[in-house]
C-alpha cells in the first residue's frame, strides 16, 4: 500500500458516498476498497468516514483531511504532466482573444517569432471588444488588467506596465500654437477612442484627471485614428509601445514629455486549470520576454 493509492481511494469514496460504486469506478473490490481506506485511517490515527448500512460520510477529521488529499493529488498530476511534456513538442491550435489594437499593434510580432519557433503549432487570434471579460472559449485573453472578474474561472499574469503620453505629428506642431503646458491643451483638438469618449477623462500619473472637452474625431479603430492623427487633425494620447514605427518614422512625435497617464498593466488570462497546456505556457513564457525587451 502506497499513500497515492489510499488517497485516490479516499477521494473516490467522498465522491461516490458507497464502498460498492466506488471500488467499480476504480475497478477493485470493494474488500480491497475497505483495505485502503483502513490503511489510510491507521497511518494518519483519524476515523475518516462513519459508515452505515446505506452510506459513508466524511467525520470532522475527514473533512479537514479532504483538502490536504486533492492538494496531493493535483500536486501528482502536475508532476506527471510535466514530465511528460518536457519531451514533447507543442502542437494544436491556440486560441488567443485581444482587442484589435494590441492584436496588431503589440501581438502579431510576437506571434510571428512564435510560430517560427513552434511550427505545428497554429494561432487563432480572435477580436476582444474592449471591455469584455474573459470568457473560457479562448485558451488566451490578453488585455488591460480587470479590477474585477471571474477568478473562480480564470487564472492572470501581468505582462507589460504601461502609460500614455501625447503624440501629434510635425505637420500638425507646425501650423499650432506652442504647447507648454496641461492648460494649453484645452484650445487643441482631441482624437479619441469610443473607450474614452464615453469616459471622458484619463487619470494622469499625479493623481488628477484630464477631462476630454474637446475632441474632432473619435473611432473604435486604431488605425483609423493615428491615420487622423499623422494628417494632422489633432492630438492623441496613447502608448508609445503601439506606436513605435511612427516614432521610427518621425511621422509622429512625443508632446509634454513630463506627462502621461497613470501606470496601466497589460495581462494574460487564461482558464483555471490544475494543468496549462503546453502551447499556452510556451505562449505566455514568448511574450513575457519580448515585451520585456522593449
Amino acid at each position: 500500500m502506497d499513500w497515492l493509492t489510499a488517497t485516490r481511494s479516499f477521494t473516490a469514496l467522498v465522491e461516490h458516498k458507497s464502498f460498492t460504486v466506488a471500488a467499480e469506478h476504480l475497478e477493485i473490490s470493494a474488500s480491497a476498497m475497505s483495505k485502503r481506506i483502513d490503511w489510510l485511517e491507521k497511518q494518519l490515527g483519524l476515523s475518516l468516514f462513519t459508515r452505515t448500512t446505506r452510506q459513508v460520510n466524511l467525520t470532522e477529521e475527514g473533512h479537514s483531511f479532504l483538502p490536504k488529499a486533492n492538494a496531493l493529488l493535483s500536486q501528482f498530476e502536475i508532476m506527471i504532466n510535466h514530465s511528460h511534456e518536457s519531451t514533447k513538442v507543442p502542437t494544436g491550435t491556440l486560441k488567443i482573444a485581444a482587442t484589435l489594437a494590441v492584436g496588431s499593434r503589440v501581438l502579431l510580432p510576437h506571434i510571428r517569432q512564435f510560430l517560427s519557433l513552434y511550427p505545428q503549432v497554429n494561432v487563432q487570434l480572435n477580436v476582444l471588444n474592449p471591455g469584455a471579460l474573459p470568457d473560457l472559449q479562448n485558451d488566451l485573453v490578453i488585455t488591460r488588467q480587470y479590477d474585477e472578474f471571474d477568478s473562480l474561472a480564470h487564472k492572470g499574469t501581468r505582462l507589460l506596465n504601461y502609460q500614455m503620453q501625447l503624440f501629434a505629428s510635425p505637420h500638425y506642431i507646425d501650423k499650432h500654437p506652442l504647447i507648454k503646458n496641461l492648460q494649453d491643451l484645452q484650445a487643441h483638438k482631441m482624437l479619441l477612442s469610443n473607450y474614452y469618449q464615453k469616459k471622458g477623462h484619463i487619470e494622469l500619473s499625479d493623481g488628477t484627471r484630464f477631462l476630454f472637452q474637446n475632441y474632432n474625431f473619435v473611432s473604435d479603430n486604431l488605425d483609423s485614428i493615428l491615420e487622423a492623427a499623422i494628417q494632422g487633425m489633432g492630438l492623441i494620447f496613447i502608448s508609445p509601445t503601439y506606436i513605435s514605427k511612427q516614432l521610427d518614422e518621425g511621422s509622429l512625435v512625443p508632446l509634454l514629455p513630463s506627462l502621461h497617464s497613470a501606470t496601466k498593466q497589460l495581462w494574460a488570462y487564461y482558464p483555471k486549470s490544475t494543468f496549462v497546456p503546453l502551447k499556452t505556457r510556451l505562449f505566455i513564457d514568448h511574450i513575457k520576454e519580448g515585451l520585456t525587451a522593449l
